[in-house]
C-alpha cells in the first residue's frame, strides 16, 4: 500500500497543476439583479463554501453535492451554441441587446464576456431572461424553470436558455472523433433530470427523436409536462431500460456514472451498448484524478481523504462511498449509489474490447471531472 504521508506533496502539486495547466479560470461577473419575478440568479460557478446552496436548502449535504453552476465556455468549438446563435440575424442580435441594455444589470454582464463563444452564450442565455420572443422563436429554444421541489442542476439567468455548456461539451466531443450530427436519428439522455441539457439538444436538432431517463420521477413528470415533443420516462435503479436493442445512435450522461458503484456502472455499460447501435456513440462523465486534485484545491474534501481516494486509485482504479445518505439523491435512494472515482486504466480494462474508446479529456467537465468518447465496436474480429 502507498505511503500516505509521502503522497501528500504529490496531491497538493497535482491540485495545482489541473488548475493551472491551461491557465486560471476567468473571474465571473457579479451576478445579475433578480428580475421582477423574482427568480434566482446563481452567482458564480464556485460558491463561498460557507455560503448557503440549493443542496442546504433541499436537506442534501452540499459537501457531496451533484449541482453544476453556470461558467464560462471552455469549448472547443461551441458547436451547439454557435449553431443556435447563428439561426439569428443581425437585426435580432441587435434586438436582444437593446433587452439587455434596459435590464438593470444584463447589458455589464454581456459586454464582460471574455471571448466570441462566451458572448453567444449569455446572448442566448440572457436574451431567453428578458423574454425576446424572436429569439425563442428563432433558435427553438424555451425558457422553463423548474419549482423548487423539482430537481435542476442550476438555475437563474444564466441558465435560462438551458444547459448549453453540457449540449456545447457533448457535440464538441462528438465531433473531436468525427462524428456527425446529422446522423443522429435517435438520442438518449441517461439522467436528464428535469431536462435541461436535453432540450437545448432538441431545439438544435429538432429532426431527431429525443429521450429523457432518470430514476427522479417528481423531475420526469415535470419534464414531461412542459417539452413537448421529447419522451421522457423514469428509469429503475438497474436496467433494463424500455427501448429495443440497436434503437440509438447516441447516448450520454454528464456526471452519472460519476456516481455509480462500480459494479452497477458496468451493469448501465452493458445497458448502453444493448441499446446503441454498432457504431453508435456513448458521452459520458466521470471523476478521476483531477477530480481528487479538484475537491481538494477547493477545501471540498480534506487532504487525508483526498489521499485515500488517490491511493484507491492507484491501487484497485477506482474508489466509491454511499454518500447521499438515508434521504438519498433528491429522493432516489439506492446504496449502489453516491460518488464514485475510476481511472482510465481500469474502465479501459473493463470495457475493452466491446467498447472503443475514442477519446478521453481530462477535467474537461467544469474543470473537474473527465469526459470519454465511447463507440460501441461494429463486430468483434476473431
Amino acid at each position: 500500500m502507498l505511503n500516505r504521508p509521502r503522497l501528500r506533496a504529490p496531491i497538493t502539486r497535482l491540485a495545482r497543476w489541473a488548475l493551472t495547466a491551461t491557465g486560471e479560470p476567468g473571474a465571473t461577473p457579479e451576478s445579475l439583479e433578480p428580475r421582477p419575478e423574482g427568480l434566482a440568479v446563481e452567482p458564480s460557478p464556485e460558491p463561498p463554501l460557507d455560503a448557503a446552496t440549493e443542496d442546504e436548502q433541499s436537506g442534501q449535504d452540499p459537501e457531496f453535492a451533484r449541482e453544476l453552476r453556470p461558467a464560462y465556455l471552455a469549448c472547443e468549438s461551441a458547436a451547439v451554441t454557435r449553431l443556435l446563435y447563428e439561426r439569428l440575424s443581425d437585426k435580432d442580435v441587435a434586438a436582444v441587446e437593446q433587452l439587455l441594455r434596459e435590464t438593470p444589470g444584463a447589458w455589464d454582464h454581456y459586454a464582460a464576456a471574455p471571448d466570441e463563444a462566451s458572448r453567444w452564450h449569455l446572448l442566448l442565455a440572457l436574451g431567453m431572461w428578458v423574454g425576446s420572443e424572436s429569439l425563442a422563436k428563432k433558435t427553438r429554444l424555451v425558457r422553463v424553470e423548474p419549482p423548487d421541489d423539482v430537481h435542476s442542476m442550476t438555475r437563474g439567468a444564466l441558465a435560462a436558455a438551458g444547459g448549453l455548456y453540457e449540449a456545447d461539451l457533448i457535440v464538441d466531443a462528438l465531433l473531436s472523433v468525427g462524428a456527425d450530427m446529422s446522423e443522429v436519428k435517435a438520442g438518449l439522455d441517461f439522467g436528464s433530470s428535469s431536462g435541461r441539457v436535453l432540450r437545448v439538444l432538441h431545439a438544435a436538432y429538432p429532426r431527431a427523436t429525443w429521450y429523457g431517463c432518470d430514476p427522479n420521477a417528481r423531475a420526469i413528470a415535470w419534464a414531461s409536462e412542459v417539452l413537448p415533443g421529447i419522451e421522457f420516462f423514469v428509469n429503475d435503479d438497474a436496467p433494463p431500460l424500455p427501448l429495443q436493442d440497436e434503437s440509438l445512435d447516441l447516448a450520454y450522461a454528464i456526471s452519472i456514472w460519476s456516481h455509480f458503484a462500480p459494479d452497477l456502472g458496468l451493469v448501465w455499460f452493458e445497458e448502453m451498448h444493448r441499446l446503441l447501435r454498432p457504431g453508435g456513440y456513448l458521452v459520458c462523465t466521470t471523476h478521476g484524478l483531477t477530480s481528487v486534485a479538484y475537491y481538494a484545491e477547493h477545501g471540498h474534501r480534506t487532504l487525508e481523504q483526498s489521499q485515500e481516494i488517490a491511493d484507491a486509485l492507484y491501487r484497485q482504479g477506482w474508489w466509491y462511498a454511499p454518500e447521499f445518505g438515508d434521504e438519498g439523491d433528491w429522493g432516489v435512494v439506492n446504496p449502489e449509489r453516491g460518488t464514485s472515482f475510476i481511472t482510465p486504466e481500469w474502465l479501459l480494462a473493463q470495457l475493452c474490447p466491446r467498447w472503443r474508446v475514442f477519446a478521453k479529456a481530462p477535467r474537461r467537465n467544469q474543470d473537474n471531472q473527465d469526459v470519454y468518447v465511447l463507440q460501441r465496436v461494429y463486430a468483434l474480429v476473431v
